[in-house]
């Protein structure tokens, strides 16, 4: 006998009477702002190594999101990835049983319009074209990952079991908490909390801090899961770390995203500064790859070769990839510092994390996503976002203060506790899909309300 869905929202004001479809029927839908996989699932041709095979075409979160996909294919009646904007619309079965449908709908359509009710005319249409291609497919659970009021309403006219697992606290909500809306837009977020409130089953936030800026917003605490995509270990703790004065050997440490574009042009130019001032740099590059293993690609760091070629520091950088989180925290801990020249879409990024667990100092830029947990000379030292020339002195700061580098290695601890995360995305999904006593049990222990991020608040 398959596992079957509850049949009532326990959460809200009223209870939402839901139709009991066994786990062996469900149709899960997964809907996504903005994800076209269907190239890159042209050219799988071993289902058993998927994440090796498309490491170099997509993003970890992509391969995350497909990987589990693929799994949970075989456990429902079908399962499909929508994304709410794409440049056409399409609708494709694959071979690994995941179908791939867009909406033909772009950002773009609604931000041009030369009047008021051409923008609302255009807009209303995006709207209707969102809810027939979706209603198409007949879900009976939806995994909601953006802001769609459209098809939050559709999903509550039709009762379908909907869970909501966001990857950023949506805009509206935001400018709600920054008192910036009109009164339209007021109107239309308070729909969208009253939506979230009594019809959705969980509201998940990427990690601690956007949650708790979604408890903020006016959605209910009892029913908010901070979740990550993944969850490093340790077997054993490491030690607090110390610095010895007029150290001339640097590591220095970056783990994220190797492509153009993710801060590391900044980090090689930072790196020939402090070569020039006469320290024995070694830069090792990471790549982050959420608990996979999978070899670098070729053509993923052809650039980054290229580059540190033409540097002429070849001899002072090394790149890595393929580290399980266990081989990761080691290098980081050997490192002198982990250095954070531009956030990743992780929240928190690995590196900072892994630093943290570590307890390896942090020189990291002042991007405002990353304000909410480092704080300059507590338990960071952070440097203007762009300027290779400040990170490198705030480099040599650090690295020529031994009571404020080992004050930073002992601040990791606090930190850390408010950046744990429990519940994986994957995790939180495959609970409330099971709906046995103890999946419901396990969502509950994770909740805002359960008392295990109180000092993150």
């Amino acid at each position: 006998m398959g596992l079957s869905i509850f049949k009532t929202n326990i959460l809200g004001s009223r209870a939402v009477q839901l139709p009991e479809i066994p786990l062996s029927a469900a149709r899960l839908l997964i809907v996504l702002k903005h994800a076209d996989y269907r190239q890159a699932l042209s050219s799988v041709f071993m289902p058993e190594d998927l994440y090796g095979q498309l490491s170099g075409q997509l993003s970890p979160v992509d391969l995350h999101i497909l990987t589990a996909a693929v799994r949970w294919s075989t456990q429902v009646q079908e399962i499909a990835i929508f994304s709410c904007q794409s440049s056409v619309a399409y609708s494709e079965s694959t071979y690994l049983k995941v179908r791939l449908f867009g909406s033909g709908v772009e950002e773009s359509e609604s931000t041009i319009p030369s009047s008021a009710l051409t923008r609302k005319k255009q807009h209303l249409k995006a709207e209707r074209q969102l809810v027939k291609q979706v209603s198409e497919f007949c879900p009976t659970h939806m995994v909601m990952c953006t802001e769609s009021l459209p098809l939050l309403s559709w999903a509550k006219r039709n009762k379908i079991r909907t869970i909501a697992l966001l990857f950023d606290c949506p805009a509206s909500l935001q400018k709600r908490l920054q008192q910036q809306l009109s009164l339209a837009q007021r109107w239309r977020s308070g729909r969208l909390i009253n939506q979230l409130n009594k019809y959705v089953d969980w509201v998940g936030g990427h990690g601690i801090l956007a949650s708790l800026r979604i408890e903020e917003s006016g959605i209910a605490s009892q029913k908010i899961i901070p979740w990550e995509w993944s969850q490093p270990t340790l077997a054993e703790p490491y030690p607090y770390k110390e610095i010895p004065m007029q150290k001339v050997g640097i590591e220095l440490i970056y783990i994220g995203p190797l492509e153009a574009g993710s801060g590391i042009d900044d980090l090689l130019e930072a790196t020939i500064r402090l070569h020039k001032n006469g320290y024995r740099i070694s830069l090792q590059l990471i790549r982050d790859t959420l608990n996979q293993t999978s070899p670098v690609d070729s053509e993923e760091t052809a650039w980054l070769e290229k580059r540190v070629q033409a540097l002429g520091i070849a001899e002072l950088v090394n790149v890595w990839a393929g580290l399980s989180p266990e081989q990761m925290l080691a290098r980081v801990h050997a490192a002198d510092l982990a250095v954070i020249p531009q956030p990743s879409r992780a929240d928190p990024p690995l590196g900072v994390t892994l630093a943290m667990a570590a307890h390896t100092p942090i020189v990291a830029c002042d991007h405002p996503s990353l304000e909410s947990y480092l704080y300059h000379n507590a338990n960071a030292v952070i440097f203007p976002t762009g300027n290779p020339r400040s990170m490198a002195h705030r480099i040599e700061r650090v690295i020529g203060q031994p009571a404020l580098y080992a004050q930073l290695s002992e601040a990791s601890d606090l930190t850390l506790d408010k950046l744990k995360v429990p519940a994986r995305w994957d995790e939180l999904i495959e609970c409330w899909l099971g709906d046995r006593p103890y999946d419901r049990q396990r969502l509950a222990d994770l909740a805002l309300t359960s008392g295990r991020y109180d000092s993150a608040s």
